[in-house]
């Protein structure tokens, strides 16, 4: 494992995580709703700090026809500490026109932000663009836009019409629950955005759920109903938390928590008090 990339297996197809973006976080910024009270008892029993780095983490997927790119980071950016993934891929001796599908499980700018180069063109010249017909729908939109926090709005707007709408032609949009190719296959999880995506990996007996921003911290497996501004619809994030940890897990299921501690591959394990993120492998 590198500092920024780690490369692992699902049955017969290669993986690598990407570390696009590490941040300092406040976490207490991300749950306003929640009493001070409550939060400090959470964090203190289970031993989150309450200051932490936040990744934005991509997933590349080698199968034996085609190299799937999952979210793309933050782009091109000013800040240093954010949207590596160009230079870790060339790291890592992956040349971006070799990458023939892109999926984006969303619309936020860090999940669509490296669809194009520095230029405006697309940052993978030779692939499809995937998402879900309903998020394109809406952040390509007028009217539904006034659903956004003004304190994010100029930022993921503009983003949407730089990683969206300018390469438009380059996006195929699929229904909410849709096999994209053989061992990919998409869940609608909705709440976060109007139609996130969750992506199930399955290759032989081995499954990888992607769950992208289902949730954006551990603490949200314990205490699902703990939502964060940038929810949309709040009560369907909840839902969709729930739903998840109650009805799609096995065991022995390997999950992608892509703005969990890097390299966000673990597992969700159920304990008398809640659900608990079981780490696969942390630095």
């Amino acid at each position: 494992m590198r500092n920024n990339s780690y490369r692992f297996k699902i049955g017969n197809f290669e993986a690598l995580v990407t570390r696009d973006t590490s941040s300092l976080q406040e976490w207490r910024r991300f749950f306003p709703a929640i009493k001070e009270e409550e939060f400090n008892q959470t964090f203190g029993q289970y031993r989150f700090s309450s200051h932490g780095i936040m990744e934005v983490m991509c997933l590349l997927v080698k199968t034996e026809k085609h190299l799937i790119l999952i979210d793309t980071g933050w782009g091109v950016r000013s800040q240093i500490t954010r949207g590596k993934l160009f230079q870790i891929l060339e790291s890592e001796g992956i040349q971006r026109q070799e990458i023939d599908i892109v999926i984006n499980s969303h619309g936020h700018p860090d999940h669509i932000g490296g669809n194009t180069d520095a230029e405006g063109k697309p940052a993978f010249p030779n692939a499809r663009y995937i998402i879900c017909r309903e998020e394109w729908n809406f952040w390509t939109s007028g009217p539904l836009l006034s659903q956004i926090d003004d304190r994010f709005k100029y930022t993921m707007l503009d983003t949407a019409q730089k990683n969206l709408t300018a390469i438009k032609d380059r996006f195929e949009l699929i229904d909410d629950e849709t096999v994209i190719l053989p061992g990919f296959e998409t869940l609608k999880a909705t709440g976060h955005t109007p139609c996130q995506m969750m992506l199930i990996i399955s290759t032989g007996r081995e499954r990888l759920f992607c769950i992208f921003d289902i949730a954006h911290h551990p603490v949200q497996l314990l205490r699902p109903s703990w939502v964060m501004p940038l929810d949309l619809q709040p009560e369907q994030a909840v839902n969709t938390r729930r739903q998840f940890l109650s009805q799609n897990l096995t065991p022995d299921a390997t999950v992608f928590a892509c703005h969990f501690p890097f390299p966000g591959l673990g597992r969700i394990i159920k304990g008398d008090d809640g659900w608990h993120w079981q780490p696969r492998i942390s630095i």
